[in-house]
C-alpha cells in the first residue's frame, strides 16, 4: 500500500473564507518547495501545508501509491485537526476503485455539497458515515500513471469550490506531480546503483575499469581473494604490473583494440600476478563502455578465475588418456598375454627336459628372463588401466612386507641401507597380494634409485588417524623431487634418470585407485621423497598363511581344456599332464559344452578360456552347469576387456589364473579345486 500524508489542522488562514478568495501566492511557493533538497516526509508535510492555506479547505490527505509499479493499490486517509478520523473513509473496494477509474479518465472529482449526490455515488457511498459536506479529489498523474490524488474536504455547510481553486489545484498537482516522479526516480536510481554496487562488491570475478592504455581506474573487491592485492592498490596502476610478462602484450593490445571498437574475443585466457609473486590462471571477457563527455574511452573488463577449472581439465584429459592407454592395454594384453602364456609354458617344460644340458640351459634361462620382463610390463600396463585385482584377498601389510623386502633387500644398489617398521596389530587390507607386492617392490626401488650416492630407505605401516586407513609409507633420502617434475611423476613411462623401467609409479597409482586407496607423495628438493599409500581397512579377518610344501604331489582327475589359441591349448595340455592330469581339449567353448555333455561322467574339472569364438568362457560354463551343477571351473584370461572378471569369476567360477601363469600356479589351483591338499595325491572323485 501507497503512503497516506495528513494535512495540518486549524483553521484555514486568510479572511474572507466562504468567498475562497485563493492565494495564488501559494502555488509558486509549492513550486520552489518542491525544488529544494528536503527529505520526502518533510517536503510532503511541507507541501501539505501549502496546500491546506491554498484551498481554504478543513483538511484533507494526500494519498500516494504504490512504488511497486504493478500494483494500483492507495493508502487509506489520516487526519488531524479539527476534522474527525478519515483514515477509513478511502478504505479499499468497488467504490474506492470506482473513484480511481473515474480520476484516471476524467481528472479532478468535485463534490460541491455531497448530500445532492445519488446514493449510488461512490465519492458519497465513502463519506456518507462521516461529517463532511464538500470535497475535492485532485489526481496527481505522470504520464498515464495515477501517482495519488489530493482529498480536501469541508465540514458544516457546504462551499463550492471556486474557479480559482480548481485552477490552482491543476497547477498543484502538475507541479507535485512532477516532483513525486523526480523523487520516486532517484529512489529507483539510487536503488539502481545500490543493487549494482552489491552484484560488483559481492562477486567472486573481479571487475575492472580501465581506459584505452590499460590503466585501472576501478577493481572490485574480488581482488583480495582472487590474488591477495587490496582493490585501492590496483587502482590507477598500469595492468601490467599484474600481468605474466608473456601475457602482458596480448592483454594491453585486447584493451586496446576493445577501446577502439573493435568486437573483442569472447574471452581471453592468460596469467595475473598475485601478491606473493605467484601467478593465477584466469580468463577475461572486454565490453567498450559508451564515449564519455570528455571524450574519453573506457573498458569493462570481467576476470574469472579459472585455476579450479584447469585442473578439472587436466584430471579430465588424465582420464582420457588412461582410457586410451587402457583401450591399447586392452589390445596388447589379451594378444601378448596369449603369446606370452606359451612362452612361458614352454619354458618352463623346455627347463624340464633339457635343463641339465649346460649348453641349453644359458639360453633358456634368457628366454625365461625375457618373458619375465614382457609379463611385468603387460602387468604395469594392465595396472595403470586400473585392471587386474582378480583375486583379492584379506592380508596384513605385515606378511605382504614379510614376503616382498627380502627379495627388495637384494636388489638394492650399494650403500643404500633398508629399515622397516611394521606394525602387527594393523587391520589386515583387501587387496590383490600380487598387486601389492608389486606396490611395494616398485616403491622400494624407485627411492632405491633416487638415492644414488646411498641413504637410508625406510619403510613402515602405521593406521591414519580419524578415518582409520592402513598406511603403508615408504621414505628416502634422496636428492628430492624438484616443482617442475612433480606434476610429472604419475604419467606413464616418464622419468628422470635418462633411462626408464617401465611404467613406474603410474601403475603404482593404477593400483592402489583399483583397491579404491590413495597415493600421496610428499618432496622437497635435497631432502629425499615420502611416498605414502592409504587403503581401507578389511572388516574381514586376514586369511591364513598357506604351509609351505616341498615339491607338487601328482594329480589324479580328467580337465577338460578349452582356448581358442592352438599353441597355448597345447602348452597348458602338457603342463597338466606333466602334473599327473588327463586332458580333453576343446578349440571354443561351443565345443566344450558339446564335449562335456557327452563325456560329463568323466571330467572332474573344466578350465575355460574367457575370450572364444562362438562362446565365451562365462556362457560356456553356464551351459555346463546345466548339465553338471557342481563341477568345478577355473577362468583363464589374458586381459578384462569387459571389466567383469570379478563378477564372472564370483558368479560360478572357483577361480581364476591370469595369463601368462606358472605350471606351479596351475597345479595349486586345480588341487585347490580338486580338494586335494598339498600332502595328498587323492583326487576328489564325483
Amino acid at each position: 500500500m501507497g503512503k497516506a500524508i495528513p494535512f495540518p489542522g486549524g483553521p484555514p488562514k486568510g479572511a474572507g473564507f466562504p468567498s475562497r478568495d485563493v492565494p495564488i501566492s501559494a502555488v509558486p511557493r509549492i513550486a520552489r518547495i518542491c525544488a529544494l533538497g528536503l527529505a520526502f516526509d518533510e517536503l510532503l508535510d511541507e507541501v501539505c501545508g501549502e496546500i491546506l492555506a491554498l484551498s481554504g479547505a478543513d483538511g484533507g490527505c494526500l494519498f500516494l501509491s504504490s512504488r511497486d509499479e504493478r500494483s494500483e493499490s492507495f493508502s487509506p486517509a489520516a487526519e488531524s485537526g479539527t476534522l474527525p478520523d478519515l483514515s477509513g473513509a478511502y478504505r479499499p473496494g468497488p467504490a474506492l476503485e470506482r473513484l480511481l477509474d473515474r480520476m484516471r479518465t476524467e481528472g479532478k472529482i468535485q463534490a460541491d455539497d455531497l448530500s445532492l449526490l445519488p446514493s449510488s455515488d461512490p465519492l458519497k457511498r465513502l463519506l456518507d458515515p462521516f461529517p463532511v459536506r464538500s470535497a475535492l479529489l485532485t489526481p496527481l498523474r505522470f504520464g498515464t500513471r495515477l501517482l495519488g490524488f489530493v482529498a480536501l474536504h469541508v465540514t458544516g455547510a457546504p462551499r463550492p469550490w471556486g474557479g480559482e481553486v480548481l485552477s490552482a489545484m491543476d497547477m498543484v498537482a502538475v507541479i507535485l506531480s512532477a516532483a513525486l516522479e523526480r523523487r520516486r526516480a532517484e529512489d529507483r536510481l539510487r536503488a539502481s546503483e545500490a543493487r549494482y554496487r552489491f552484484l560488483t562488491e559481492h562477486s567472486p570475478d573481479l571487475i575492472t575499469l580501465h581506459d584505452a592504455t590499460g590503466r585501472i581506474l576501478y577493481a572490485s573487491p574480488a581482488s583480495l581473494p582472487m590474488l591477495g592485492v587490496r582493490p585501492e592498490l590496483m587502482n590507477g596502476s598500469p595492468i601490467e604490473g599484474f600481468l605474466h610478462p608473456d601475457d602482458a602484450g596480448n592483454v594491453v593490445a585486447e584493451i586496446g583494440r576493445t577501446a577502439g571498437g573493435e568486437k573483442p574475443d569472447a574471452s581471453l585466457p592468460y596469467r595475473m600476478r598475485g601478491a606473493e609473486g605467484r601467478f593465477v590462471d584466469v580468463e577475461s571477457s572486454s565490453t567498450p563502455l559508451p564515449e564519455s563527455p570528455d571524450g574519453d574511452r573506457r573498458v569493462l573488463r570481467v576476470t574469472r578465475d579459472i585455476s579450479g577449472r584447469r585442473k578439472m581439465e587436466a584430471r579430465i584429459a588424465e582420464g582420457q588418456m588412461l582410457s586410451t592407454i587402457g583401450m591399447l592395454a586392452g589390445g596388447v594384453a589379451h594378444e601378448f598375454n596369449n603369446v606370452l602364456a606359451a612362452i612361458q609354458g614352454a619354458v618352463e617344460l623346455l627347463s624340464m627336459h633339457a635343463g641339465g644340458n649346460p649348453q641349453a640351459r644359458p639360453y633358456i634361462d634368457v628366454i625365461r628372463r625375457m618373458a619375465n620382463r614382457a609379463t611385468e610390463l603387460t602387468r604395469q600396463l594392465l595396472a595403470y588401466s586400473r585392471q587386474g585385482k582378480y583375486t583379492p584377498t584379506s592380508i596384513t601389510l605385515a606378511r605382504v612386507l614379510s614376503e616382498t623386502l627380502p627379495t627388495v633387500r637384494t636388489s638394492l644398489p650399494p650403500g643404500v641401507e633398508l629399515s622397516a617398521e611394521c606394525d602387527d596389530a594393523l587391520p589386515p587390507v583387501h587387496v590383490d597380494v600380487a598387486q601389492m607386492k608389486q606396490v611395494v617392490m616398485g616403491l622400494c626401488l624407485n627411492a632405491a634409485e633416487a638415492m644414488t650416492g646411498g641413504g637410508r630407505l625406510s619403510v613402515r605401516t602405521y593406521s591414519e588417524p580419524g578415518d582409520g586407513r592402513v598406511v603403508l609409507e615408504v621414505s628416502d633420502t634422496g636428492h628430492g623431487i624438484d616443482v617442475k617434475t612433480m606434476p610429472r611423476i604419475f604419467e606413464p613411462f616418464f622419468t628422470t634418470k635418462g633411462v626408464g623401467r617401465g611404467m613406474g609409479l603410474a601403475a603404482i597409482r593404477g593400483i592402489v585407485d583399483n583397491h579404491s586407496g590413495e597415493i600421496r607423495v610428499v618432496s622437497r628438493e635435497g631432502k629425499g621423497t615420502t611416498c605414502a599409500v592409504l587403503l581401507p581397512a578389511s572388516a574381514v579377518p586376514a586369511s591364513a598363511e598357506a604351509p609351505f610344501a616341498e615339491g607338487q604331489p601328482a594329480g589324479v582327475g580328467r580337465v577338460l581344456l578349452a582356448d581358442d589359441e592352438e599353441d597355448v591349448r597345447g602348452v597348458v595340455h602338457a603342463m597338466l599332464e606333466t602334473l599327473g592330469y588327463e586332458v580333453i581339449e576343446a578349440r571354443d567353448g561351443l565345443e566344450a559344452v558339446e564335449i562335456f555333455r557327452r563325456r560329463a561322467a568323466e571330467i572332474d574339472l573344466v578350465i575355460l578360456d574367457l575370450v572364444m569364438p562362438r562362446l565365451t568362457g562365462e556362457a560356456a560354463l553356464g551351459q555346463i552347469r546345466r548339465i553338471a551343477p557342481t563341477v568345478p571351473a577355473i577362468l583363464v584370461s589374458g586381459y578384462d576387456e569387459s571389466g567383469r572378471i570379478r563378477e564372472i569369476v564370483a558368479a560360478g567360477f572357483g577361480g581364476f589364473l591370469q595369463k601368462p601363469f606358472r605350471r606351479q600356479d596351475l597345479g595349486k589351483k586345480v588341487r585347490e579345486l580338486l580338494g586335494v591338499s598339498d600332502g595328498s595325491a587323492t583326487a576328489r572323485t564325483e
